[in-house]
């Protein structure tokens, strides 16, 4: 999924919140000694170039330890696959390791392990990504690796049945998590409309329907220079890794521009609920969602912070109410979570006590009259002032690692020619009034959602019992 976004100036009064480790490419500068308020100031060094054939190139220079995060993020996630073909971009990420002309199965994972390093890849709706962390002296061994499976990977019709073997059984693991195909219906229905209709996984169907010749076509289609970005983070010298990767990947061919990924058109305005059985599960949960916007729209930030206020940790409004103060649940939490490219939704979880479960109806009209209390009246400054805290707290989380920074600058340069983005964000937080999340909570978080039940097996239709009249003193309390 997107990494969160974050600013160059923010006024908050930030006490000693930021002892965190911040390594030598991230400064937290002091404001001037006679400013009213505290003022962070992140700066983050970033220095670029780009080869002729398209692929853009981002370093930061940290000597503060001697090893480096390489960071390859591809413009290809399950939001550019085709009806007939899901599940593409993940099945995809897996033959990267199946060999290339100079690398057997999997050396390349080998190779960085050997070396003391780590090495994964992950692929969401939105993009794929390669990384590596390596000790500094091991910059050549990376590169070379790197461009030798972008150039030169060998799509055969063996390593292909063994990768359609693999994700078949990653598939069958997911599904053998209780409530995951619950939640795959969830994403289709809340994101109906648009290209994130369905789970990075796919389909077993469509994965057994795949031909290699579909594999290749795909490697054409998107595993090109300029359809890529490339950001190395750590003790390594921006003159030497222009060098190197231009040695590496320079004579890598230029490939056509991909196909633009299907319009988003987001269903809003309706109201669907339903009680999902599952007998893989023990526990009941509830999952509330609502369709919101993609990551560029303007209302963007005040709905990241409204989830904030809403449900973001233990003391926000209805985790506080529904936990704490009913104790109808016994967890609960969320936020605007789903943030894609072109389309979003906020998430509400909540795993219920048997005296919950006995009082859905009551925690749907908790929920609602909240929801309709902030349409009406808004929020205060001291609840918004905490909002932005909390996004501002995991953007310095974020860049205190080599890895977090390198994901961060890759997905601002890749979406938004912005690698700074992550910095950006944080003014576009601050710049959030009262009146904007009053009124991006009228327009998007309201009765209209998506509930799921979701239960055992056991209970699936069942009555509800009774719930326990409130003695006297419990309704003295409730008034």
């Amino acid at each position: 999924m997107t990494v969160r976004r974050r600013s160059t100036t923010l006024r908050l009064a930030l006490a000693g919140a930021l002892a965190l480790p911040l390594l030598g490419a991230l400064t937290l500068a002091p404001p001037p000694a006679e400013a009213a308020e505290d003022e962070l100031k992140i700066e983050l060094d970033i220095q670029t170039f780009t080869l002729d054939n398209g692929l853009r190139v981002y370093v930061v220079e940290d000597h503060s330890t001697p090893a480096f995060n390489i960071n390859i993020t591809y413009d290809v996630g399950s939001r550019d696959e085709v009806p007939g073909r899901t599940g593409f971009a993940h099945f995809f990420e897996h033959m990267m390791f199946q060999g290339s002309k100079n690398l057997a199965d999997n050396m390349i994972g080998e190779y960085t392990e050997r070396a003391g390093g780590n090495i994964n890849a992950g692929t969401s709706f939105d993009q794929t990504v390669y990384y590596h962390n390596i000790p500094s002296q091991y910059l050549d061994m990376v590169l070379w690796g790197e461009a030798d499976r972008l150039e030169f990977l060998e799509i055969t019709q063996d390593a292909f049945e063994v990768q359609r073997s693999a994700v078949k059984s990653e598939k069958d693991r997911s599904e053998n998590q209780p409530f995951f195909k619950a939640f795959e219906t969830l994403v289709g229905e809340l994101f109906e409309g648009t290209p994130y209709a369905h789970m990075p996984i796919g389909s077993l169907e469509d994965l057994n329907a795949a031909e290699a010749k579909d594999a290749e076509d795909f490697f054409k289609t998107y595993y090109v220079p300029n359809n890529a970005v490339m950001v190395i983070v750590g003790d390594v010298d921006f003159a030497n890794v222009q060098d190197r990767v231009t040695h590496y990947f320079g004579n890598i061919a230029r490939g056509e521009e991909p196909p633009p990924p299907a319009e988003s058109k987001m269903v809003r305005g309706r109201k669907i609920e339903k009680q999902v059985p599952d007998d893989k599960a023990q526990q009941a949960q509830w999952v509330w969602a609502w369709p919101t916007v993609g990551d560029e729209h303007p209302d963007r930030p005040s709905i990241d912070l409204l989830g904030n206020i809403l449900f973001g940790g233990e003391s926000a409004r209805l985790p506080k109410l529904l936990t704490d103060d009913k104790k109808w649940t016994a967890g609960a939490g969320g936020g605007h979570i789903f943030a894609f490219r072109d389309a979003g939704g906020m998430l509400f979880f909540g795993v219920p006590t048997p005296e919950g479960e006995k009082n859905l109806d009551e925690v749907k009209a908790l929920l609602a009259s909240e929801l309709a209390k902030i349409a009406k009246k808004g929020v205060s400054k001291k609840e918004l002032e905490k909002a932005i805290n909390q996004q501002l707290m995991s953007t310095v989380s974020t860049l205190a690692t080599n890895s977090g920074r390198a994901s961060a600058i890759a997905n601002g340069a890749l979406f938004y020619d912005d690698p700074k983005r992550v910095l950006t964000d944080l003014d576009r937080y601050g710049a959030v009034t009262t009146k904007d999340i009053k009124r991006v909570a009228s327009e998007y978080i309201n009765e209209n959602w998506v509930f799921y039940e979701l239960v055992p097996a056991d209970k699936a239709g069942a009555a509800k019992p009774e719930a326990k009249p409130a003695t006297d003193d419990k309704a003295k309390a409730a008034k």
